[in-house]
C-alpha cells in the first residue's frame, strides 16, 4: 500500500513538473511578446511619424523639382533618426506624388527563448500635391494669368497709367479691382469700404471653382485710390518679420505674413463697367508697394508659391496648392 501511495505521489510530483516546465515556457512566451512587442510597436509608431514628416516636407518640391524632393524627404528623416540606410524615397509615376518608406532591424530580447533573434520593422507614407479649388480670405484684386515665374513683380491693380502700359485688356472703368460675395455667396458686396476691408482684413467668404458651371464674380469699376493706398499700406505696415526696416522679401517671407495675399485668377477683366468675369484659380503674392498720385494708384506684388489646407481640385497650378498625407 505504501508503495502504491508512493509511486502515485511520484507520478503526481513528476506531472506538477511538467506542467510548471510548460507554464515556465508559457510565461517566457508571454513575456516575450509583452516586452518584444511593446518595442516593436514603438519603432513602429517611430518609422510611421518619420515617414509622414519626411513626405510632407519632399513633396513640397513637387511637380518641378522631383530630385529635390527626394533629397529633402531623405534627409528630413535621417535628421530626425532614421539610419540613412533605413530610409527610401521615391516619385510615383503621376510626378506629384512621393512615397517615403522607412525601416529599422530591432533586436529582441524574451523573444530569443523561442528562436527570434531580430526582426525588420517597415512604415511608409504618401504624400501629394494637388492644385486648389477654393481659398479663403482671398483680396478684392482680379488678375489674368500670363505664364510668370517666380519672385516676378505684376501689378495686381492698375491705375490709368499703369493700364495703359500693360498688356492685359481691361474694358472701360475697370482697374481690376473685384467685388465679392457677402457670407451666404449669393449676393455680391459693392462700395469702396467693403472693398477695403477685403484688402485690409481678407475676404470673409470662401471662393470655390465650379465642377461643372462656371464660377461668376464681379468687377467694382472705380479706381478707388484712397482705399486701395488704405488697404494696401495697413497690410505692409503690418510685416515685422525681418527687422529693421526691410520687412519680409520674396527670398526670404513669413507664411501667414499680412503682406502674403492670395488673389482670384480671371479669364479676362475686358469687361465695360460693373460686369461678371469669370474664376479660374488663386494665385499668391508677396505685396511690394502701392503707389501713384493723386485720384489714381496701382499696387504691385511678387509672385509667389502657398500652400493652403483648402480642398483638391482645381485644374492649372497657378502657384496656390495643397499638400496632404494620402492613405
Amino acid at each position: 500500500m505504501k508503495r502504491m501511495v508512493c509511486g502515485i505521489f511520484l507520478e503526481r510530483k513528476g506531472s506538477v513538473l511538467i506542467i510548471v516546465a510548460v507554464a515556465l515556457v508559457t510565461l517566457l512566451g508571454i513575456a516575450a511578446l509583452v516586452v518584444d512587442a511593446g518595442l516593436l510597436y514603438y519603432t513602429k509608431v517611430f518609422l510611421s511619424n518619420a515617414a509622414d514628416a519626411a513626405a510632407l516636407a519632399g513633396v513640397q518640391e513637387l511637380p518641378k523639382n522631383p530630385t529635390d524632393a527626394q533629397t529633402t524627404a531623405i534627409a528630413y528623416a535621417t535628421d530626425n533618426g532614421v539610419d540613412e540606410d533605413g530610409v527610401i524615397a521615391e516619385i510615383l509615376a503621376d510626378g506629384r506624388t512621393i512615397k517615403v518608406t522607412t525601416s529599422r532591424t530591432v533586436s529582441l530580447g524574451f523573444a530569443r527563448v523561442l528562436g527570434f533573434s531580430e526582426t525588420n520593422v517597415v512604415a511608409s507614407a504618401k504624400a501629394r500635391v494637388g492644385i486648389v479649388k477654393s481659398a479663403s480670405g482671398v483680396v478684392p484684386f482680379g488678375v489674368v494669368w500670363k505664364d510668370w515665374a517666380f519672385g516676378e513683380e505684376q501689378i495686381l491693380k492698375y491705375s490709368p497709367n499703369t493700364k495703359d502700359d500693360d498688356e492685359t485688356e481691361t474694358g472701360p472703368g475697370n482697374f481690376a479691382a473685384l467685388a465679392l460675395p457677402d457670407e451666404t455667396g449669393e449676393v455680391f458686396e459693392h462700395g469702396a469700404n467693403i472693398y477695403k476691408d477685403n484688402i485690409m482684413f481678407g475676404h470673409k467668404g470662401t471662393l470655390t471653382i465650379g465642377d461643372e458651371i462656371l464660377t461668376m464674380i464681379e468687377t467694382e469699376p472705380g479706381n478707388m485710390a484712397g482705399p486701395t493706398i488704405e488697404g494696401v499700406n495697413y497690410r505692409i505696415n503690418l510685416c515685422e518679420h525681418r527687422p529693421p526696416d526691410e520687412g519680409c522679401t520674396i527670398d526670404n517671407y513669413v507664411k501667414g505674413c499680412p503682406r502674403l495675399v492670395i488673389v482670384p485668377i480671371v479669364r479676362s477683366l475686358d469687361v465695360p463697367g460693373r460686369k461678371s468675369v469669370e474664376l479660374v484659380g488663386f494665385a499668391a503674392f508677396l505685396l511690394e508697394s502701392v503707389g501713384g498720385a493723386g485720384n489714381e494708384c496701382f499696387v504691385t506684388g511678387r509672385f509667389i508659391r502657398e500652400a493652403t489646407d483648402e480642398d483638391f481640385g482645381g485644374n492649372y497650378d497657378y502657384g496656390v496648392v495643397s499638400y496632404r498625407l494620402e492613405e
